[in-house]
């Protein structure tokens, strides 16, 4: 996180009582995920973790959007090499998140897309605002999923619902969702962060069993998702060096010059 005051934090990093509250904070491009953002969002997570008054984290969003996946006009601006280098900031967003010793909730408060999707999978429990939209669009920009999308979303909503999401790019809203399993709750919009934070308490009040039985669940995939996010990044490597990425890209980047919608 950059301590520069004059810079604006693009992930926030809040303490209250026993529970650290990390905030995605690009609200104007809808929290997509920027280099910069996906480096202090580690170091968030990190710190969060470490902290000894800390018990369980809530992982949030400012603004009408939870995240919106990859910085898409960051991404067109850059070379396959660069984006390399992205997806493996990405991917150790992932890793923090499965490895870490504190629970972690993820309070959706929007859409919830690509990349954005991506990071829930990784938290252990999801609640969602009523406006919550969820999609995996990658393949509509010549892409693929990545973050262990190709296990973890699988694991969570079944293999069916998995291969829709990811193969066809449908955009899904909070009911399906939960009707899914991909989420545990439904909220009205301005009480998601409570229930997040109810979640989190509740946890915090059970640590030592809460922390055995997450550990259990982590060792039994570990090795499954590192070979998974092995593979994504070889897939997703190949997909950007493409000529459908390429030419995706190349419109997107028109149509945000242009004045577009940004997705």
């Amino acid at each position: 996180m950059l301590l520069d005051p004059e810079i604006p934090a693009e992930v926030v990093l809040r303490h209250r009582g026993q529970v650290s509250v990390v905030t995605l904070r690009r609200p104007e491009v809808r929290n997509a995920l920027s280099r910069r953002m996906l480096g202090d969002l580690v170091d968030a997570l990190v710190e969060a973790d470490r902290c000894e008054q800390t018990g369980a984290i809530v992982l949030t969003g400012e603004g009408s959007a939870f995240c919106s996946g990859d910085d898409l006009g960051e991404a067109a601006a850059t070379d396959a090499e660069a984006f390399d280098g992205a997806v493996a900031l990405l991917q150790q967003v992932t890793a923090v998140l499965l490895e870490a010793d504190k629970p972690i909730v993820a309070a959706i408060n929007g859409a919830a897309v690509g990349g954005g999707l991506e990071l829930t999978l990784a938290c252990d429990l999801r609640v969602a605002a009523q406006c919550a939209v969820f999609a995996c669009p990658e393949v509509a920009w010549g892409l693929v999923g990545t973050n262990g999308s190709s296990l973890l979303l699988p694991a969570v909503v079944g293999h069916g619902r998995a291969r829709d999401m990811l193969l066809t790019g449908w955009t899904y809203d909070a009911t399906w969702a939960l009707a899914a399993g991909l989420i545990s709750e439904v909220l009205p919009d301005d009480q998601v962060l409570d229930r997040a934070m109810t979640l989190a308490e509740e946890l915090v009040s059970r640590s030592q069993a809460v922390h055995l039985t997450r550990r259990l669940l982590s060792e039994a995939i570990r090795e499954d998702v590192a070979h998974a996010l092995e593979r994504e990044a070889v897939a997703v490597g190949e997909a950007r060096r493409s000529s459908a990425a390429e030419a995706s890209l190349r419109e997107f980047a028109a149509r945000r010059v242009n004045g577009g919608t940004r997705r």
